[in-house]
């Protein structure tokens, strides 16, 4: 279910991006003055495109808060699992008769298999016949339960240290990257704020006939100062963005690799 959840929204993300790239194609005249001149649909094709693009950034940016609320909540719940079973054997937190209490789907692939990726995440099955299928399926199974097994027998911790901090770098890891999809979700609203003032300002070119919500949505500016102060902020945020995506794994592994470090010395 989470994986065919995942796929419904990768195909409704990409129905969104696709409007907002080909609306980039007036952005760009723009930029270079040629929707003044009329072409290519002149201003009001570049303000349809502004408004296209508008509305499929709105559930864009719901996303990228709902991802970084994700990732957050995940390191915190990382950290929660390394305090509650840092050092500690299956018979201190397995009560009587209950020996796989503590595993589950979250700890099994942070504690047991760290990684863990089952052939129906990483594999084209929809290319494998049926037979095919049920051998994979089966080899998954025994390896999980050689796993569990494995975990659950003997004396040793089920955290150890050297486990403890491969998931505390694991946690930071999702920390970062939530705040990086916080920083994504800033960058796009002031994008999609400053983008709207153009709308705006078409549909309201009467600066001194203008509704009190539309005069408040400008911020008291006019609307050439309007216009051309909301066309360049979304146009830096979209500059700054990509530059963020690119250098951010960099510093992302930067900074896990200097706290994982800090933390082996401790």
């Amino acid at each position: 279910m989470k994986e065919a959840n995942g796929a419904l929204r990768n195909v409704f993300v990409g129905i969104c991006v696709l409007p907002i790239g080909m609306s980039f194609f007036w952005l760009f005249c723009n930029s270079l003055h040629i929707t003044e001149a009329g072409w290519v649909g002149g201003l009001p094709a570049l303000i349809h495109a502004l408004t296209v693009m508008e509305i499929a950034l709105v559930p864009l940016l719901y996303f990228m808060l709902k991802d970084a609320s994700s990732a957050l909540r995940k390191a915190v719940d990382i950290r929660a699992m390394v305090e509650k079973f840092s050092e500690k054997k299956n018979k201190d937190v397995a009560p009587s008769g209950g020996e796989l209490s503590w595993i589950n789907l979250d700890s099994y692939s942070l504690i047991v298999d760290s990684g863990w990726s089952p052939y129906w995440t990483t594999s084209a099955i929809s290319n494998v016949d049926q037979d095919a299928e049920g051998k994979m399926l089966t080899k998954e199974i025994e390896a999980l339960e050689r796993n569990v097994k494995s975990s659950l027998s003997g004396d040793a911790a089920i955290v150890n240290a050297s486990k403890a901090a491969e998931m505390e770098e694991a946690a930071q890891v999702s920390y970062l990257e939530g705040y990086r999809e916080y920083a994504y979700f800033v960058f796009n609203f002031i994008a999609f704020y400053g983008y709207l003032l153009g709308v705006v300002v078409y549909y309201f070119d009467a600066d001194e006939n203008q509704p009190a919500a539309v005069r408040q949505l400008k911020l008291g500016y006019s609307n050439d100062d309007a216009d051309w102060a909301g066309n360049f902020a979304g146009d830096f945020m979209w500059t700054v963005e990509p530059i963020v995506i690119l250098l951010s794994p960099f510093i992302i592994s930067r900074l896990t690799k200097s706290k994982g470090d800090k933390v082996k010395k401790d």
